[in-house]
């Protein structure tokens, strides 16, 4: 099997006033993306927004393409959603999942096929 380990370090800047009660960690919370399918799956990953020094809302970001059986490492600080949740996507051009999780263990992507060979991308979450 082949790995691929991508770290998207969404770096924790010095946010005074967070747009919302964010938490954040002195250490990285680390997950291992794996796509379990037998395609390419494309998304991103975003921290929760949070007001910059400037009054910006803004959020980190990283995205990833993962190939069947690729794995890639995704690591942040903060600022998290509660739980010390990150958004995950899915994506082509438009989303097609969503779901908030913990950066712990493995998040798993898989898809199912219905009866008329329709095909839904989705990540197991925590």
């Amino acid at each position: 099997m082949r790995m691929l380990s991508i770290i998207f370090m969404l770096l924790l800047m010095s946010f005074p006033n967070l747009a919302e009660a964010a938490e954040v960690t002195p250490f990285d919370e680390c997950a291992n993306l794996r796509n379990m399918t037998d395609q390419t799956i494309m998304g991103v990953v975003r921290t929760a927004p949070f007001k910059s020094t400037t009054g910006n809302v803004q959020r980190h970001e990283g995205s990833f393409r993962l190939e069947p059986d690729e794995i890639a490492t995704i690591c942040s600080k903060g600022p998290f959603y509660d739980g010390y949740r990150v958004e995950l996507v899915i994506r082509t051009i438009i989303p097609l999942f969503t779901c908030k999780t913990r950066l712990s263990g493995e998040i798993y992507l898989r898809k199912t096929e219905n009866n008329e060979g329709i095909t839904k991308l989705y990540a197991e979450c925590k």
